[in-house]
């Protein structure tokens, strides 16, 4: 008898799980709007302004919306818990900037990358003699003490110094990453190592100051998410991210939001044991 019930519920359970693949698009077409998550306090991406969410993700989802014919409900919601809300299906979709990582990639289903953080060495405009992170040799570096972009100056410059070269001349350490910006238009330092969205801020807020020199390490690729089992909303989505990429318009919301272009793979974003690969 107990076999009997076990096999039931297994039929049961494949069942439901072979209907969802379509249920989630079905659903979003029959009402004719999605629901999305978003949290709303990573600027420039998304955030809120005069009472409304506004960033890059907000045009990127008029795109989105507009590609399936639907109207949206938006949720702002702590990401703590986001995505397990997802996966209890209290929306159809996770609308906000979600860094690709191989525990995140097990259980959930990421969308092409709309963009990427990464680690770059920015210098002044003018300065054209320093384009990788070997012309950083002999020079006065800057970066945020205490952030992982600190970590990131030392580890390059010690590569430096196993490469046989001087190293930095000095690594100089402020309070902020504005200050650090301040200190490169100051001529206090030559060169600073932060992140790629405080590069776009700094671009984005005095236009022809700053250039990004080089980059340096693997980029963190940000996506949106979906339910495994979503498949004709993460093809909708895709479809969407390639159509602005291919158009060059999605680098043109990356200029507009974050200051700066960053990469879009269309493959070979996902970590291995991505339940999507499977």
């Amino acid at each position: 008898m107990l076999r009997v019930v076990l096999t039931f519920m297994m039929f049961v359970l494949l069942g439901a799980s072979g209907a969802g693949a379509d249920e989630t698009m079905k659903r979003i077409k029959s009402d004719g709007k999605i629901t999305v998550a978003t949290e709303a306090a990573f600027k420039p991406f998304e955030y809120v302004e005069d009472g409304k969410i506004v960033g890059f993700g907000s045009d990127l989802l008029v795109e989105v919306v507009s590609d399936l014919g639907v109207k949206v409900e938006q949720l702002d919601l702590p990401f703590q818990g986001i995505l397990a809300g997802l996966a209890a299906g209290q929306y159809d979709m996770v609308a906000t900037s979600v860094a690709i990582n191989p525990d995140r990639a097990k259980t959930y289903a990421f969308s092409r990358p709309f963009g990427a953080i990464s680690n770059v060495i920015v210098v002044a405009a003018d300065n054209d003699k320093v384009n990788s992170t070997s012309d950083l040799n002999g020079l006065v570096v800057g970066s945020q003490l205490g952030s992982s972009t600190e970590a990131v100056a030392r580890e390059i410059n010690d590569g430096l110094k196993a490469a046989d070269g001087d190293g930095f001349s000095d690594l100089r350490l402020y309070q902020t990453f504005p200050d650090t910006a301040f200190a490169l238009r100051s001529g206090q330092v030559d060169a600073i190592v932060i992140g790629s969205v405080s590069a776009g801020e700094f671009m984005a807020a005095s236009p022809d100051t700053f250039r990004v020199a080089a980059k340096y390490g693997d980029p963190v690729y940000l996506s949106w998410v979906v339910r495994p089992d979503a498949t004709e909303l993460l093809n909708s989505l895709n479809a969407t991210i390639s159509r602005l990429a291919d158009s060059g318009k999605l680098y043109e919301m990356q200029e507009k939001w974050i200051g700066i272009r960053s990469d879009s793979p269309a493959d070979g974003y996902l970590p291995e044991g991505a339940i999507q690969s499977q």
